[in-house]
């Protein structure tokens, strides 16, 4: 059976309806996502823009085929604006109504084949934009961002192809091209472009979605350093690397003196600006490829690579005494803040994280237990499997 254009076009728009349903139920679970209106509306104008097309077509009412290509058109502007707006870009309004309303114009003045050509210049230069602005976003690392790049460039090029067959003059049938000349690869293209294009949108906001709710949960919501799985995680890798190059492997453990007492004098709001003046300072301090994170509460961990206990103890000393000179006032209160920290190393290579964690730990106490606002080292020298013994530091 041999397909006619009519036959296409009802193909088509129903495509585009039940693409853009999809995307419109889709926003309408998840309201904050706009990029999903955006699209889902492109889709419904599009299958609007057939019907017009095909009723322009049967009726012989040029009128019905310029709406539709100005249908059309709205639907590769809207492309550019939803591209736009899933990677938090300006898109105005303003810009994406111009070619249609350029598109509209040339049609009433000049008749449905000057629309056709106008539609085709205008709506390869939004979808090529539309690319672009995907590509740009690929630091994102998403793998659906890559067919919506390939897919949009396919249409643009399918617009291309069109502009082509509309100079060499192949395209005229009736009003519309047909489905023999060469720009009948957009009728097939624009199917394609359509379902993959909002499936793959789809799968785009579910992987950031997804990939937002991982960060969070690796994440300190308070400090904005990683969280204790996520530490344990980073810096049982650091210290695999460096027992590969046989390098030594510092860890050191902080705990605010007093904390509860700060929160009840002055407050949580004060407490938690305590805790981030403590982060400010240590990551002022750390070197690049340091490891920085929140054990839980008031209690923070830091492991150095490739770094002496002597290096690391200056370093945990440093902050301590950087720490309580930025907290004597925070907020206009006067808190006199400090912290007490306790440094390990690693001293065979066999040595787990854990066992280091608890060395620096065992020093941390012995700091409190001596005073506190203080930085002790833990002495390793005994057996493995013997008690860690607390050595005092000046």
């Amino acid at each position: 059976m041999q397909l006619d254009l009519p036959t296409l076009m009802i193909m088509q728009s129903f495509a585009l309806a039940c693409a853009g349903a999809v995307m419109l139920a889709a926003w309408s679970q998840n309201r904050k996502q706009q990029a999903l209106a955006l699209w889902g509306i492109a889709d419904l104008l599009a299958a609007g823009g057939f019907v017009s097309l095909m009723l322009g077509l049967s009726l012989r009412q040029p009128a019905w085929s310029v709406l539709g290509v100005v249908l059309l058109n709205l639907q590769s502007s809207l492309t550019w604006k939803t591209a736009r707006t899933v990677d938090s870009k300006p898109a105005p309004i303003v810009v994406a109504f111009l070619g249609p309303a350029a598109v509209g114009l040339s049609g009433v003045a000049w008749g449905i084949q000057y629309a056709n050509a106008v539609a085709l210049i205008i709506g390869a230069t939004y979808v090529l934009a539309a690319a672009t602005s995907f590509w740009l976003g690929r630091k994102e690392h998403l793998a659906a961002r890559s067919p919506l790049v390939f897919l949009s460039a396919m249409h643009a090029l399918a617009f291309l192809i069109g502009i082509y067959s509309s100079l060499i003059g192949s395209t005229v049938q009736n009003g519309l091209p047909s489905l023999a000349s060469l720009f009948g690869i957009i009728y097939f293209e624009s199917i394609v472009f359509a379902l993959g294009t909002s499936a793959f949108l789809l799968a785009l906001l579910k992987e950031r979605n997804e990939a937002a709710g991982m960060a969070a949960a690796r994440t300190d919501s308070l400090t904005g350093i990683a969280s204790r799985a996520a530490f344990l995680e980073s810096a049982g890798r650091v210290l695999e690397r460096c027992r590969w190059k046989g390098a030594p492997i510092s860890v050191m453990m902080f705990d605010l003196d007093r904390f509860k007492a700060v929160n009840d004098r002055h407050g949580h709001a004060v407490g938690d600006a305590v805790i981030q003046k403590f982060c400010e300072v240590v990551a002022a301090t750390l070197r690049p490829n340091d490891g920085f994170g929140r054990m839980g509460g008031e209690e923070f961990a830091v492991v150095l690579p490739e770094s002496s206990i002597e290096a690391a103890w200056v370093r945990a000393e440093r902050i301590r005494a950087s720490f309580a000179e930025g907290c004597r006032f925070i907020r206009n209160h006067q808190v006199n803040a400090t912290v007490s920290g306790g440094v390990s190393v690693s001293l065979r290579s066999e040595q787990t994280l854990e066992e280091l964690l608890e060395y620096s730990d065992a020093a941390l106490y012995g700091a409190k237990a001596d005073g506190r606002n203080r930085i002790k080292r833990a002495d390793q020298s005994k057996p493995e499997g013997g008690p860690s013994t607390v050595i005092r530091v000046a």
